[in-house]
């Protein structure tokens, strides 16, 4: 029983086949850029991905951080800070990245503070990207990613991050309502989301204050 794979019936991203995806080396030098992804969770967990992209636009998910209980501040110290990376052969610590993908909701003012958790963000250096884009299609772009129509994947995961290879592979719609589009939340979901939340800010543009898509 320990060694049967999760079943794939219902499964939101039955195109993520470990084998294929997951990958447990990686060439620092490749990486042309370094972005981020992040669900924010305060009783639930909060989820930081580190990715390089190289410049053939392949996207390979380094590093994760998985965390309940803590402020914003805490998250943004520790995404300046890198992470640890040593696993990874990098050193210390991840480059910070260029951008953080986010879920759009951080825009709301907190009653206490009366700031967004997107500007403490912005207030501490990061750049922050929150496009609005619904979760079939953000999840659209995962799923193209992993399984194209032409070619090979351009998403892959390290095996480090043990909690984003978990969730996609758990990651499913409710098994007794065949009719329903909304997956479950059950705890699969926030590294899921910080994954969709990177991968939509990156392959659906960005619109800036400008108007500009970037």
């Amino acid at each position: 029983m320990l060694c049967t794979r999760p079943r794939r019936d219902d499964c939101v991203l039955p195109e993520f086949d470990r084998p294929r995806h997951v990958v447990g080396s990686f060439d620092v030098g490749a990486a042309e850029t370094w972005i981020g992804g992040m669900d924010f969770g305060i009783r639930a967990p909060t989820v930081v991905l580190w990715a390089a992209v190289d410049g053939s636009g392949v996207v390979r998910v380094v590093g994760e951080r998985v965390v309940s209980g803590e402020a914003i501040a805490a998250h943004v110290e520790a995404i300046r800070g890198g992470g640890h990376a040593a696993s990874m052969g990098i050193g210390a610590a991840f480059p910070v990245p260029e951008w953080i993908g986010v879920d759009p909701a951080g825009r709301q003012r907190s009653e206490q503070t009366g700031v967004s958790t997107i500007e403490v963000m912005r207030r501490a250096g990061l750049a922050v990207r929150d496009r609005r884009l619904g979760l079939m299609s953000g999840l659209e772009l995962v799923r193209t990613r992993l399984k194209p129509a032409s070619g090979g994947p351009t998403l892959f995961v390290h095996e480090s991050c043990e909690k984003l290879i978990e969730s996609l592979e758990r990651y499913r719609y409710p098994a007794d309502r065949p009719e329903s589009t909304t997956p479950l939340k059950d705890g699969s979901d926030h590294a899921v989301d910080a994954l969709r939340y990177m991968i939509q800010n990156l392959d659906a543009g960005y619109r800036s204050s400008g108007g500009r898509y970037v």
